[in-house]
């Protein structure tokens, strides 16, 4: 009888003990649901990385610019988009790496609760990427992208979504409390979680975008740039406040320049003539941080064509820095902006000659230049604002474009907006062959091709000259 007990009880214990845990079914180290925080980082990082890339297969506004020239492989500088699939990269890395991230993050956070200012901050790094986008293509998926049922989104107008993202900034303005927390700081790579931070680059970011429609729309540039000035937001105007990454100096966290100048172990780029040759004459300071010297002289290599790299003037070591800040929009660019908007008779709260040497001096010191340095080249009458002779247009284009030396994007959008400075020829092309914007991946072709097709006829056609809707001179 005893022995039947104790058979029973065991059989019962074993019955008990086979109940099914479900958590031992879960990887505790592979989530299932990714935190925002980490989904926003890692987008945030992903857009920076881009932006602040030099290999050719991903960015060559540095080329387009004309601030480098390259040496064995001129192919970029010859303006060749077929080769390397440079806007399918592009295109890839902003609608898979950034923008898809974001959504999740801004899905997650709504699904717990909702931050508003997190939330806000998303907003604004959204605007970026899709007004990113926007100024590299032209019309692209907007209303209908990141559809996962929707493999095939149809291309909404440039202009449109230019305007939309406008309204949706201002929300993101007004949604952020300077009061309250915003991600943490080990998740915020650009501001550590500084709300104020962030609202003063979005009300930058919208300074910028207004600017851009100067041309094509000028009711709306001056009510959003009036409004950006007088924003109690404020505006980055000091370069501490600098809207950059904060990378570091060991792998895999350094600046993509020290990966593409240094880590790479290849000499593919020197200093371009066409910057040297403009910065040389007035002895500009920072000719020293942008190159190094050849024989004793600043000598650029021919742009578009393949240059020795031991015979003319190199990248600077200040750009092979790995920590070197990434910037993205800073204190000089928006003097620059400001001293546009005055010249065009916005109400911005100062004179077009104060921004614009407000601008130079900042840039001269954002790179490592001193206040006598700065003082002295801006009081030359090559560079005084008072020799622009009426011609604010390339006067103030001019000093913009060598300020954003750092900055390849805004360096080539200067360019395409002012058709200032005069850049040079490609040897056996013409200045109008100098491209606009980038040309739709193949993939959106064969994949998504009445969307494609009809995006085409809507800007002009898909040639990499087709000038997009802001460019109209």
């Amino acid at each position: 009888m005893k022995k039947l007990i104790i058979t029973i009880i065991s059989v019962f214990t074993v019955l008990v003990s086979c109940e099914v845990n479900d958590s031992l079914n879960i990887d505790q180290k592979s989530p299932t649901t990714v935190p925002a925080g980490g989904l926003f980082a890692n987008a945030t990082r992903n857009y920076f990385d881009l932006i602040n890339d030099v290999n050719v297969n991903r960015n060559v506004r540095f080329l387009y610019a004309q601030y480098w020239a390259q040496t064995t492989y001129p192919d970029e500088s010859q303006y060749n988009q077929v080769t390397r699939n440079i806007g399918g990269n592009i295109w890839n890395a902003m609608y898979r790496d950034v923008l898809q991230d974001l959504k999740g993050a801004k899905e997650t956070i709504i699904s717990e609760g909702g931050d508003a200012n997190q939330q806000a901050i998303i907003a604004v790094m959204e605007v970026f990427a899709y007004s990113t986008l926007v100024e590299t293509f032209g019309d692209v998926p907007y209303s209908e992208s990141l559809d996962p049922l929707n493999p095939s989104p149809s291309y909404d107008d440039d202009e449109t979504i230019y305007l939309d993202l406008l309204t949706k900034l201002d929300a993101a303005i007004t949604a952020m409390d300077d009061s309250g927390s915003g991600f943490d700081a080990a998740q915020d790579p650009v501001y550590g979680g500084d709300v104020s931070l962030w609202k003063k680059a979005a009300n930058t970011l919208k300074l910028r975008m207004a600017m851009r429609i100067a041309d094509s729309n000028s009711d709306v540039s001056k009510q959003m740039a009036e409004s950006a000035a007088s924003s109690s937001a404020g505006l980055i105007t000091d370069n501490a406040d600098n809207f950059g990454i904060k990378y570091l100096a060991a792998a895999p966290n350094t600046n993509p320049l020290w990966v593409n100048l240094v880590q790479s172990g290849r000499d593919d780029f020197v200093g371009a003539n066409t910057l040297i040759d403009y910065m040389n004459p007035v002895n500009d300071p920072r000719l020293q941080f942008y190159f190094t010297t050849i024989d004793g002289i600043y000598d650029g290599g021919i742009y578009g064509s393949a240059n020795a790299a031991s015979g003319f003037s190199g990248i600077g070591d200040l750009l092979k820095e790995p920590a070197l800040q990434g910037n993205i929009m800073t204190a000089a660019e928006v003097h620059f902006l400001l001293a546009e908007a005055a010249a065009r008779t916005y109400s911005v709260g100062g004179t077009a000659e104060d921004y614009y040497e407000g601008g130079v001096v900042t840039s001269i010191l954002e790179y490592g230049g001193s206040q006598a340095d700065a003082d002295a080249y801006v009081a030359q009458s090559a560079v005084a604002y008072a020799s622009a002779a009426g011609d604010w247009k390339q006067k103030i284009a001019t000093q913009k474009w060598i300020a954003m030396y750092n900055t390849g994007m805004e360096g080539w959008t200067t360019y395409r907006i002012f058709d200032q400075p005069a850049l040079n020829a490609v040897p056996d092309m013409n200045i109008s062959d100098i491209p606009t914007r980038f040309t739709y991946p193949v993939s959106e072709q064969t994949l998504n091709g009445a969307s494609w097709t009809a995006a085409s006829s809507a800007i002009g056609g898909d040639e990499q000259t087709t000038k997009l809707f802001f460019d109209k001179f």
